[in-house]
């Protein structure tokens, strides 16, 4: 018995403590392995952490530079510098333009936030001379850093660093291009907060972190809740190094000079870790050691606290696997965003086309497949006519909707190897590659043409609307996207000039009008800047005495590159631009003057032309012509106002209540250039006119032609019956003269009497006048 029970004894403790041993051996090897494991997945983590970080980075930086090139390309940008480069003075034109750009960019900065906290802190337009255009800083902001104004001539866009007193400072650059050359640089200053918020953003209090973003002159200071006494970190510290269980990361921005670091404490740094199989295990085990070994029940109770300690790190460990399913997710939906941005950056919003870049882009792209198949590449510019009166008559929404249809029409009736693209507005370019010639085109463009003779269709109202089409072909118009866009646009404007719902190819000839056009408008604006209009004056005479009893007033122009610029050029050019209101108040000035001094020679009446585009602002005109006559002090009755009758096809009240109150004060009313136009009974009996004029192309064919006889004497009856004197213009022989005056025609104008003379020469006619009546 005593041996049984030595042995027993023995043997219960050997084996409990062999078994105790091997329970141990069990327990560490299974923890280094589960730690090993945690550690791996919690740098996995991390990792995948710290790469969103920096790819969330890099998209802001992307998004940010598109949206300052938008900003650099949008209109009030292009107009501002169109007009500076037109040599518009702040006054006309480019005042305004300057603060719609202010307005602009003010806009833009101010609604450029991620969740409200503003992207930039100030943005600038610097031109490329060093001088500050735009500056949104307050006023108190000190100056910005320098810009290479001199590299960014070369480059597109570039992130500038600079060291400040306040730390690091981040700048956007983006080059602003006018007609293809740079003319300013577009600086937007980034706010650090929000690239502190977008690499801290999964970061809380309670976790041991420190993250720092480093430049190439320093970092800046994202997160630091191991050591948040620590300034900014440019490289690990030694503490930091030293520690080994710390969690080292670094990775760089892409597309950028940045450089993320990053420390991290692990999740658990207890040495044992056990699961449940093996804790069952030891408990069978130890129960034939339990009554004669008391330790084994400490064994048995620290089994308890290892049980319950594993049972906390599968908790953790679930949590981190969630968190790793969850970034996934946002990773997920970043390249689901990246690729819907990417696709409206190419695309037009309305219509779903391909936008002005994407279509430039793909035109390049037929360029070079036809430079080496030898093919021609057709470029067709669409422009819808009348599409303002859409949109101000049936409303935007429809305007919106004739676009849509529109280009369903067009995509329809293309090849799936043509482009089509919306450059904006009403404005489409059809690209046509591997055409045969323009015999092709013009089956095309009528084509294209009958689309429109079906009636588009909103809310159940239907209304027609046609298209006119320029087009140019590489090589011979062009071998680059923009001398063929350009070639197709002037091709338009010519199709648009003859009348509309047609296309025209482009031609030389083209080319040099529009430069024509280009150049007279820029010498207009600087011949009225630098006084270089003449008036001249043309004697109208009384047919029976042949006395002159007024003048008509008529602006000449001599430019001193271009030469003698008829009227009849520059005067329509100055009702396009705008013009046109600061000429008739030159005209009215000098002219009203110069009469007021001939009264002392005899009682002249002065003719002025107005034109029909003065009479959009009625209220000012009127003002300004009642201003001048009290001026000069040239009595009412002495001025005599020719307009055409042009003026009244689209008659409105100001219209009518400024020619009545002008004639209430004595004002007289001349209708000029009748016959010509919309003639029509009911504009002389409306209108208190005291006289007609009857243009010279009727009196030039009179003599010969018995139908303009016919109605010379016709207008002649006419306007006996209604009680109104008549001047017959262009009369160059005494035969015309005479039978004038034979048939009751009061007054003449023309070569024969005189042809218009300067101020001075006027005055010598009028005293020769003088000296052969006395």
């Amino acid at each position: 018995m005593k041996l049984l029970k030595r042995i027993n004894g023995r043997t219960a403790i050997i084996v409990a403590g062999g078994l105790l041993t091997a329970y141990l051996a069990l327990i560490l090897t299974v923890t280094n392995l589960g730690q090993s494991k945690l550690e791996e997945s919690q740098r996995q983590s991390l990792s995948l952490k710290i790469r969103n970080y920096t790819d969330n980075l890099s998209f802001f930086f992307d998004v940010s530079q598109q949206n300052l090139a938008n900003l650099a390309s949008n209109q009030a940008t292009t107009t501002y510098f169109a007009n500076l480069a037109a040599g518009m003075s702040v006054k006309y034109g480019l005042g305004s333009s300057l603060f719609n750009l202010e307005q602009t960019i003010g806009g833009y900065m101010h609604s450029s936030k991620i969740d409200n906290l503003p992207i930039y802190k100030r943005v600038r337009v610097i031109g490329l001379g060093g001088t500050s255009i735009i500056d949104t800083g307050d006023g108190l902001m000190p100056p910005g850093p320098p810009v290479p104004l001199k590299e960014m001539e070369h480059h597109r866009k570039r992130i500038e660093i600079s060291k400040t007193e306040s730390g690091v400072s981040i700048n956007l650059l983006h080059t602003i291009y006018h007609q293809n050359k740079p003319v300013a640089v577009l600086v937007a200053e980034v706010n650090n907060d929000v690239l502190i918020y977008q690499l801290s953003i999964q970061e809380h209090k309670s976790s041991k972190s420190c993250l720092s973003l480093l430049t190439p002159l320093g970092g800046i200071k994202v997160w630091n809740t191991l050591t948040p006494d620590t300034p900014v970190l440019a490289s690990p510290p030694p503490a930091m190094s030293a520690n080994t269980q710390l969690i080292y990361l670094e990775k760089l921005v892409k597309g950028t000079p940045f450089k993320l670091i990053s420390w991290y404490e692990p999740v658990n740094n207890q040495d044992i870790f056990t699961s449940t199989w093996f804790i069952a295990a030891i408990s069978l085990l130890a129960v034939p050691v339990l009554a004669g070994l008391v330790f084994l029940m400490r064994v048995y109770n620290a089994n308890l606290v290892l049980q319950t300690e594993i049972a906390v790190a599968a908790e953790q460990q679930k949590s981190l696997a969630e968190k790793n399913a969850l970034l996934s997710q946002e990773v997920d939906k970043r390249r689901a965003s990246e690729m819907e941005l990417a696709f409206r950056a190419a695309h037009d919003d309305l219509t779903g086309l391909a936008n002005r870049q994407a279509g430039m882009a793909a035109l390049q792209r037929a360029i070079d497949k036809a430079n080496v198949s030898g093919n021609s590449v057709l470029v067709m510019f669409l422009d819808l006519d009348n599409f303002k009166q859409v949109n101000d008559t049936v409303g935007h929404h429809a305007g919106d909707r004739l676009l849509i249809q529109t280009s369903e029409r067009l995509q329809r009736a293309i090849r799936h190897t043509d482009t089509l693209a919306r450059f904006g507005g009403d404005e489409f370019m059809l690209i046509i590659p591997e055409l045969s010639g323009q015999d092709a085109a013009r089956v095309l463009a009528h084509g294209i043409l009958s689309l429109f003779e079906e009636p588009f269709n909103h809310d159940g109202q239907e209304f027609f609307v046609s298209t006119s089409i320029g087009m140019a072909m590489y090589p011979q118009d062009g071998d680059t996207p923009a001398n063929l866009l350009k070639k197709s646009d002037a091709a338009l404007y010519r199709a648009k000039e003859t009348g509309r719902n047609g296309y025209s190819f482009y031609d030389a000839n083209m080319n040099q009008d529009l430069q024509r056009k280009l150049a007279l408008n820029v010498r207009l604006h600087q011949a009225i800047t630098n006084d270089e209009l003449d008036v001249h004056y043309q004697p109208i005479v009384d047919l029976k005495t042949g006395q002159i009893v007024a003048a008509e007033a008529l602006m000449r122009w001599t430019d001193r590159e271009l030469g003698f610029i008829s009227p009849a050029e520059f005067i329509p050019l100055a009702e396009k631009n705008g013009l046109i209101h600061r000429l008739g108040d030159i005209v009215l000035q000098q002219a009203c003057h110069q009469a007021a001094q001939w009264q002392a020679l005899a009682p002249l009446a002065i003719a002025i032309n107005f034109s029909s585009v003065q009479f959009r602002q009625c209220e000012q005109l009127q003002q300004r012509i009642l201003q001048v006559l009290a001026e000069v002090g040239l009595p009412p009755d002495r001025l005599e106002m020719e307009v055409t009758e042009s003026i009244f096809i689209e008659q409105d009240t100001c219209l009518i209540n400024t020619l009545n109150h002008l004639k209430s004060v004595g004002v007289q009313l001349s209708i000029d250039d009748f016959g010509t136009g919309y003639s029509a009974l009911s504009y002389l009996q409306r209108f208190s006119f005291s006289k007609l004029k009857i243009d010279r192309s009727f009196i030039q064919g009179m003599t010969n032609n018995v139908a303009d006889r016919s109605l010379v004497n016709a207008m002649l009856a006419m306007a006996k019956s209604l009680d109104l004197k008549v001047v017959a213009e262009g009369i160059e022989e005494q035969p015309q003269a005479d039978y004038l005056n034979l048939l009751g025609c009061e007054y003449g104008q023309g070569y024969l009497f005189s042809r218009p003379l300067s101020a001075a020469e006027f005055t010598q006619l009028l005293q020769s006048q003088a000296l052969q009546i006395a």
